[in-house]
């Protein structure tokens, strides 16, 4: 591998998340090949083809998942590109075809709300971002400012996504805002993260993914398959078909790239009035019915009569805890006077009954 030529390439390319996969799959290739990726440079176009197609049927022999052979093949396809040598390849081979994964579970809205019974603030902030669709490397370095806004509901944010370098032109509900108000304010207003670390600032995609694996897991939910944080992303886009909203639609919002001619015909009206239809079946918390709403009300008002009622008792036991120390103290205060003199009768009476004298208590009488 001649490093310097692979700097080269890589080095134009912005995002690093794609450098990481682009250098994956040109280890593998030249596992394959046996040489040195450049030395393809100079071959035929035909030549370098029929390579690529070689080291595709490798990968499948090898066992590899389609969609997994398609970002290795393409590894060596865009180094090639780089340097001015693109290979002649058959289409009809499928290299760059993609297939839908069953490996991951099929999540559902129910599953995300019984988690979020369970999770503390942050963590429900978390899979408020999670019902965004959004991808985890874009989560990971979300800043607080970005959220927080008002206005008229839901509230129009813009999240700049790092592998695809376009913008997701996303919303905040009231539900969300609501748990904003109280998250924001115990954030450390140095650090411009949403989600604060100390070490790094803030939390890694790993760290990110481990608390969401930890509350499916506390929630007892039975997954299918991989349960990880790119299944909300299918949720929202799955929820996007369902609800008959267009496919550019849907990719606006969660940040994934269209034809710009197809970007000029979608509107933030249109964008809104969609997120809105979107946010009504994603809603981390149910929504109640008119009965329900009426039955949390009274639970409302009974439990602020009995936090009226103990404030009172509590009032009342500490008075009675005041008069009891007062009285204890006094008691104390008195009891040792007393035995003294109780004592000192008794020693009186004692020279009496010896002296064969009645004693009267406070004065003697005289023998008659």
């Amino acid at each position: 591998m001649d490093m310097v030529k692979i700097d080269d390439w890589l080095s134009a390319i912005p995002s690093p998340y794609t450098r990481k996969t682009y250098k994956a799959g040109i280890k593998k290739f030249e596992v394959f090949y046996g040489k040195g990726i450049e030395t393809l440079i100079e071959k035929s176009e035909r030549e370098t083809g029929r390579i690529i197609e070689k080291f595709y049927v490798w990968l499948k022999e090898k066992g590899h998942g389609q969609n997994t052979c398609r970002n290795l093949v393409n590894s060596p396809i865009q180094f090639l590109k780089f340097f001015g040598n693109e290979p002649k390849y058959r289409k009809s081979l499928g290299m760059y075809r993609t297939v839908p994964t069953t490996r991951d579970h099929r999540a559902k809205i129910q599953e995300i709300q019984e988690m979020a019974k369970l999770a503390d603030l942050r963590e429900q902030i978390l899979l408020e971002i999670y019902l965004l669709g959004l991808r985890i490397g874009d989560v990971s370095t979300l800043q607080w400012r970005t959220f927080d806004v008002s206005g008229e509901y839901p509230i129009p944010i813009e999240i700049m996504t790092r592998k695809e370098e376009v913008v997701a032109r996303s919303f905040i509900t009231e539900e969300f805002k609501n748990l904003l108000e109280k998250y924001l304010p115990l954030l450390d207003k140095t650090n411009k993260y949403l989600f604060q670390s100390k070490r790094k600032r803030y939390l890694s995609t790993k760290q990110v993914n481990n608390i969401f694996k930890k509350l499916v897991e506390r929630a007892g939910i039975q997954n299918h398959g991989l349960f990880r944080w790119h299944t909300g992303r299918k949720l929202f886009l799955r929820t996007c078909a369902e609800l008959g909203i267009s496919s550019w639609s849907a990719k606006l919002i969660v940040g994934k790239a269209i034809p710009a001619s197809d970007d000029t015909y979608v509107h933030d009206a249109e964008l809104n009035n969609d997120f809105v239809k979107i946010s009504n079946v994603l809603r981390l918390f149910p929504e109640t019915t008119p009965a329900q709403a009426d039955r949390v009300k009274r639970l409302e008002d009974a439990l602020f009569s009995v936090e009226k009622e103990n404030t009172n008792l509590k009032t009342r036991i500490e008075v009675l805890q005041q008069k009891f120390e007062s009285h204890d103290t006094q008691l104390r205060e008195t009891i040792p006077e007393t035995f003294k003199e109780i004592n000192e009768r008794i020693i009186a009476i004692e020279k009496h009954v010896k002296l064969k004298r009645p004693f009267v208590f406070g004065k003697r009488e005289k023998l008659k």
